[in-house]
Parts: C-alpha cells; sequence; structure tokens
C-alpha cells in the first residue's frame, strides 16, 4: 500500500490559498518595489518610464477583478508602494506599458513581506524574477517537489518496492518536514508540512501522528489534520477514537470557516461509518449553528439527500446502460461486489487515477470483483478516444445510452468523479467523491473477504 503515497502524494498550491490566513484588508499590507528596462534592441533611450505593474485580485473566471496595487515606472524604471490585500494568498500581477498588457505572473502577498521584482522588457519570460521571504519558501518546496518527483516515478514502474520504498519515502518525508522548519510561517512551509504528514500515511502511523499533533493546534494546519487525522485514527484506533479527536480540533480553532469545515468532516465520518442517525443528529446541529453561511446550508441538503438515500447499508439506486448492445443493470450485477464509478472521461483526475483503477481491478477480478463505468460525456466519439490508448478491462456505458440529468440527480452527483462500493446484494459500503478514492482498497478488501473467505474464484 506504501504505492500509494506516491500516487496521491502532491497538494495543489492553490488549495493551500484557499486556507491562507484571512484578516481585514487593512491589517494584510506587504512592501512591494521594482525595476524594469528596455532592451536596446527595442529602445535607444534610458527613458523607462510608464512601466505599468498591478496586481489584480480575481475569484473566479466570470468575477470582475479588483485592483490590489498599481504604480507606473519612473524614468529610471522603477517604482514603490504598499499593497493592501485580504488574505495571504497567490494573486494576479500584470506587466504593461502604454495601456498594453505585456505579461502576467503570480505573486504571493504575505503581511510584513517584502517584495522586489525585476525585469527587462520585452523579455520578462527570460528575465523577470521575483524576490521575497514567501517567494524564496515557495521555490525551495517547488525544488523539492521536482527532486521527489523522480521518486514518485521509479515507485510507480516498481522499480522500489518494500524497505527500500519505505527508507525511500521516510528520507524524503524528513527533507520536507525541514523545510518545513526552515521556512516557517509561509506558504511554501505549510505545503511542505502538510506533504510530509501525507508520505507518512501508509506506512508509519505513529510518526504521521506525532507530526501531526504537533502542528493541529495552528488554525492554518487544523482542517488538513482533521483530513488525515480523522482517517488514521479511525484505520488504527476506531471511529469514537478519531471523533474525539475531531471534537478537539473544533474546540481548539479559533477561525469559524475552519470550524465549519471540520464539523463538516465529523458528519460526514458518521455517515461513511453508517452512524446514520448520529450523523442526522450531528447534521441538524450544525444547519443550527452555521444558519447564517450559504455554502453550509447548500452542503447540508446535499448530505442529508445522501444520508436518506445513498448511506452505507442502502440499497444502490437502480441503473441500466448498454454497451454494444449488451444490457449491464443494477440487477444484473447481484451476486457480485463491484465499483460504480460516474464520471467524464475528460477528466484530468479521473484519467489520473485511472491507471490505480486498472491495478485494483486486476488484482480484485480473482475474487469476483467488477468496476462498472457510466461516463457524462454525451458523445461516443470522447468515449472511444479515452480508450484509443487505454485498455478497457471492464464494462463502460455507451455514451448517451442512459438519462443523464436522472442519472445526476439520482446519485447527488456534486463532484466528479464519484464512486460507489457495492457489495454483493447491492448494498452501497461507502461513496468516494474526488480524492477520497485513495481509500478504497481497505474497504474493498473488507467486501471480498466477507463472502470469499479471502480466495480467488477460478
Amino acid at each position: 500500500m506504501i504505492k500509494r503515497t506516491i500516487q496521491f502524494l502532491f497538494i495543489s498550491v492553490i488549495v493551500c490559498y484557499s486556507w491562507g490566513c484571512s484578516s481585514s484588508p487593512e491589517k494584510n499590507k506587504a512592501i512591494i518595489s521594482g525595476e524594469f528596462s528596455v532592451a536596446d534592441s527595442v529602445q535607444k533611450s534610458n527613458d523607462y518610464s510608464k512601466i505599468g505593474f498591478t496586481i489584480i485580485k480575481k475569484d473566479s473566471a466570470n468575477a470582475d477583478a479588483d485592483t490590489l496595487f498599481h504604480a507606473l515606472t519612473d524614468s529610471s524604471g522603477a517604482f514603490s508602494g504598499t499593497v493592501s490585500f485580504p488574505e495571504r494568498r497567490q494573486y494576479q500581477a500584470i506587466i504593461s506599458r502604454y495601456n498594453r498588457n505585456i505579461g502576467r505572473t503570480g505573486i504571493i502577498l504575505a503581511d510584513g513581506d517584502t517584495i522586489s521584482v525585476e525585469g527587462i522588457l520585452p523579455t520578462l519570460n527570460e528575465s523577470f524574477s521575483i524576490s521575497s521571504r514567501e517567494r524564496e519558501a515557495m521555490n525551495s518546496y517547488q525544488r523539492l517537489n521536482k527532486n521527489f518527483q523522480r521518486v514518485r516515478e521509479y515507485a510507480n514502474a516498481g522499480l522500489i518496492e518494500g524497505d527500500s520504498l519505505r527508507r525511500e519515502l521516510n528520507k524524503w518525508s524528513n527533507l520536507y518536514w525541514q523545510v518545513y522548519n526552515d521556512r516557517r510561517g509561509t506558504l511554501g512551509s505549510i505545503l511542505a508540512g502538510q506533504e510530509s504528514i501525507r508520505i507518512l500515511e501508509d506506512f508509519d502511523h505513529k510518526k504521521m501522528m506525532r507530526r501531526l499533533r504537533s502542528v493541529d493546534d495552528q488554525d492554518i494546519f487544523s482542517y488538513f489534520a482533521a483530513k488525515m487525522g480523522s482517517n488514521s485514527i479511525a484505520n488504527n484506533r476506531g471511529i469514537d477514537s478519531a471523533l474525539a479527536y475531531l471534537d478537539t480540533l473544533i474546540k481548539n480553532t479559533s477561525d469559524i470557516d475552519r470550524r465549519m469545515q471540520i464539523s463538516m468532516e465529523r458528519i460526514k465520518l458518521l455517515y461513511d461509518s453508517a452512524r446514520v442517525e448520529d450523523a442526522r443528529k450531528a447534521l441538524t446541529d450544525f444547519k443550527n449553528t452555521f444558519s447564517k453561511d450559504q455554502y453550509s446550508q447548500d452542503w447540508v441538503e446535499s448530505i442529508n439527500y445522501d444520508l436518506n438515500y445513498l448511506a452505507p447499508g442502502q440499497r444502490i439506486p437502480s441503473f441500466k446502460f448498454t454497451q454494444n448492445g449488451r444490457k449491464i443493470s443494477s440487477d444484473s450485477l447481484i451476486g457480485k461486489p463491484y465499483i460504480l464509478e460516474i464520471t467524464r472521461l475528460s477528466n484530468k483526475l479521473y484519467q489520473q487515477q485511472f491507471d490505480r483503477t486498472v491495478a485494483i481491478h486486476s488484482i480484485y477480478k480473482n475474487y469476483g470483483f467488477q468496476v462498472v463505468t457510466i461516463p457524462l460525456d454525451q458523445s461516443q466519439i470522447t468515449v472511444n478516444a479515452f480508450f484509443d490508448e487505454r485498455m478497457k478491462p471492464w464494462p463502460v456505458a455507451d455514451a448517451a445510452a442512459f438519462d443523464k440529468d436522472s442519472l445526476v440527480d439520482k446519485f447527488n452527483i456534486q463532484l466528479i468523479p464519484t464512486r460507489f462500493l457495492v457489495d454483493r446484494d447491492g448494498m452501497i459500503i461507502r461513496k468516494y467523491v474526488g480524492r477520497e478514492y485513495q481509500d478504497v482498497i481497505q474497504d474493498i478488501q473488507t467486501v471480498t473477504n466477507n463472502n470469499n473467505e479471502g480466495s480467488p474464484t477460478s
């Protein structure tokens, strides 16, 4: 199971940014300065004025951009000022001249940081640089990731296994932890700390929990601790211990948004553990506590549907489709444990997970286990193109061989890929959304062992 850590190690920087320490804009300020020049081949004079540097905040593709900072260079090409911003995260910076945008980049803004930028027009791709405490920390983290990539590739290819892989993973976990300690207080440090802990998940629970407990009193780590710690404790010490850990995190977390997120994890843990009545009670308390938050109320509606119709122990909703004229349905699969996956084949996360699913199917098909895929892509050309260079070892529904809208509603598809693990009697064992799929192995082993006594079928 160690290889799973490699396959799911990297966490998006953007996710970490969304957990940034927010506060009122006037409390978040950074000093920024820059110096630009123009290549002699483009401009003969030494007047480098009116080069613009603008930092904007844009929360979505369709949202209007808010200008956080704008400055024009003087004749020497220099500018300086103070930028105010709502939260620590990466923002977009635009370089312009004479009302024409000539370059874009990302820039991390953190309270109290000092940022220096420089570049030569028009060769900004080669000459532009940013210097700041946050940038240096992120560079350290990214260099480590780049070097670790080779280890990940070797492990996925089966070139490092067993004790050798454990030693290698432990070494890299320590290197990430060193970056966390050396760059304390930066986003790069936070990411490095998270990855150090994540690497340990599958082969050293005690060390993972020691590191997690050393940071779980920090608000910035509290939701990460809820995700990582509760799963690990539940697997090693049981659900009640995991719930107690989440209760401690909620009590110690001062940020209301993170308390809300941790409370969601607590309800989901109850749901995944088939403690439906406890989950319903906790959901009622949650709804009352966070009644003014629209996102939380939308989440309540979604999870309430799952509790009523898609909880572990309930029968999988009926489905049927055709594949090259072959009819496949929930009824025809009775007698086999299986994963039902609903996704778009064009989804990048699904594509990243596909090889792992092939490996899982290859191992557990000998125990009567099956995988069934219902693609939400509406074109058969898209479906065929996905399998042009990939094997198709299990049933995949033809495009438009089912009512898409009805299927999405019936299975409460909020995020793709969504998967359901179903036992031989057609009962739901667990629902997996997005990256939760990494937890599937232990559940599959339970389903196959319960009915096969651990022996492959002939």
